[in-house]
């Protein structure tokens, strides 16, 4: 990941001449301006976002130059990695950036003679075991995600219950938040399933275009089709929005889908005769 990170700024900033180097590469002879990148430390989120994963990159100029010099690069460095698609060498997957700030104030390093400010760029989806899946997608998530691909139609990728590492924006990313069961009659229960929807977009423009599209559309939709060869629906309840969500571990979007089921019923045998002794009455 550090290896596909240093790529990327060499490649993106040519006046630095391929000096983007790692912690124990750069010291107080290296020629400046130069870069370094820092693995930081991972954190678990969720079972739909894996862990998230800190990286570091600080640009360091001489003590002799201007604090601009240093904003010029930090500049170039958020351009570079910020939300953009970047592949491991070593893996071969592909993942992002997000810029999340700056790693404290300005700082003056005396044993480098330098002076920098430290990036913070995060992340996600990073799963710690790939473990083949062997149970079927919840045929309602299905159901969910189809429908969302033909609402928003090409140029978006929906996902099922997680992130997957290599995820590419514009994106939506379905999971199964939770379940009711209640009864109806001694022969039929109602199910509900609440769902949650993330949307990332690549401009904040479009990510709030694509909720507002999902949950519009969701409110002019009475059912979703679950099976229509068996004319097998779900109805749509009370689907919302909030803008204000973290679009990758929260979801902006919240629904509850519902469907009437029949028990099951047991099959005895058919009387076949009846006999009767004694007097009725």
């Amino acid at each position: 990941m550090r290896e596909a990170i240093r790529q990327k700024l060499i490649a993106a900033i040519p006046d630095l001449d391929g000096r983007v180097y790692e912690l124990h590469a750069a010291g107080s002879n290296t020629q400046k301006p130069y870069i370094v990148v820092v693995q930081g430390e991972d954190q678990e989120e969720s079972p739909w976002t894996g862990f998230r994963r800190i990286i570091e990159v600080w640009p360091y100029s001489s003590r002799t130059t201007s604090f601009q010099v240093v904003d010029a690069l930090a500049e170039q460095i958020i351009a570079a990695l910020d939300k953009q698609p970047l592949n491991d060498p070593i893996t071969g997957k592909v993942f992002s950036c997000m810029y999340v700030g700056t790693a404290g104030s300005d700082l003056v390093d005396e044993e480098r003679d330098t002076i920098t400010r430290g990036l913070r760029f995060s992340v996600v989806a990073l799963q710690p075991v790939n473990v083949a899946e062997t149970g079927p997608d919840d045929p309602w998530l299905e159901a969910l995600a189809s429908w969302t691909e033909n609402v928003l139609g090409v140029g978006w990728t929906v996902y099922r219950a997680l992130w997957p590492s290599g995820y590419v924006r514009p994106a939506v990313m379905w999971r199964m938040a939770g379940m009711e069961v209640h009864p109806l009659t001694a022969a039929a229960f109602e199910v509900r399933k609440r769902f949650a929807g993330h949307v990332i977009g690549l401009t904040p423009n479009e990510q709030t275009d694509g909720v507002l599209r999902i949950v519009e559309a969701l409110g002019d939709t009475i059912k979703i089709p679950l099976n229509p060869a068996e004319r097998r629906y779900m109805t749509v309840i009370d689907p919302r929005a909030d803008l204000q969500a973290n679009a990758i571990t929260g979801g902006q979007i919240t629904v509850t889908l519902s469907r009437r089921t029949n028990r099951p019923t047991e099959e005895g045998p058919l009387i076949s005769s009846i006999h009767q002794t004694g007097d009725l009455r």
